[in-house]
């Protein structure tokens, strides 16, 4: 598994791992999950709405999308994410974008990319980076950071080592599908499950 504190010098395999699958492993781990409790987590940071954990969303259909500014096939689902948010927000879905403190990435807004910083960012600087971010690419679902340590304890609680990776959650609080890549056979089955479940 990539250890979070790692997954920067690591971007490049995980990026592979979200490409060409998983090991069959990983995939039983991830299986593995439908039908249980989703685990909760508790972030530091909200846009887009407040600090929410999943308890404050029972009711609500939930799609949690492990993701990262430096994850190229992060950023081919964010249409997906803005059509998700946009067609189904008002039937009861929510969009929670879990992500972590990577302290080594600004933003330019004027070229819309990622920079290398020359300094390790504080916490205050990765936040304002994630605002210019997400308003750069129109992301208006809620968007968590956690810290190191509460990240790295929800990638295993998941079973993640490559991301995207696309978890929904029922209104219940049951995972009922786990998804790892960007492919467009993924977002078809989230989407279908999305609509299933909100006709629950």
């Amino acid at each position: 598994m990539i250890r979070t504190p790692m997954l920067v010098k690591f971007a490049s395999l995980a990026v592979l791992l979200a490409v060409v699958g998983l090991a069959p492993a990983q995939k039983e781990e991830q299986a593995a999950l439908v039908g249980k409790a989703a685990p909760d987590f508790k972030a530091d940071f909200a846009l887009n709405g407040k600090v929410q954990n999943l308890a404050d969303l029972k009711g609500k259909v939930v799609l949690l999308d492990f993701w990262a500014v430096w994850c190229g096939p992060c950023i081919n689902t964010f249409p997906h994410l803005r059509d998700w948010t946009s067609n189904f927000k008002d039937q009861g879905l929510v969009i929670v974008g879990v992500t972590g403190y990577y302290e080594r990435f600004g933003f330019d807004k004027e070229k819309g990319k990622l920079t290398k910083a020359t300094e390790k960012l504080t916490k205050d600087q990765e936040q304002v980076m994630l605002k210019d971010f997400a308003a750069h690419h129109k992301l208006s679902h809620l968007l968590l950071a956690l810290d190191k340590e509460e990240q790295k304890k929800l990638y295993e609680a998941y079973h993640v080592t490559g991301i995207p990776t696309a978890v929904v959650i029922d209104k219940k609080g049951i995972v009922r599908l786990v998804k790892v890549g960007s492919g467009e056979d993924n977002a078809k089955a989230i989407e279908e499950t999305i609509k299933k479940l909100i006709a629950e």
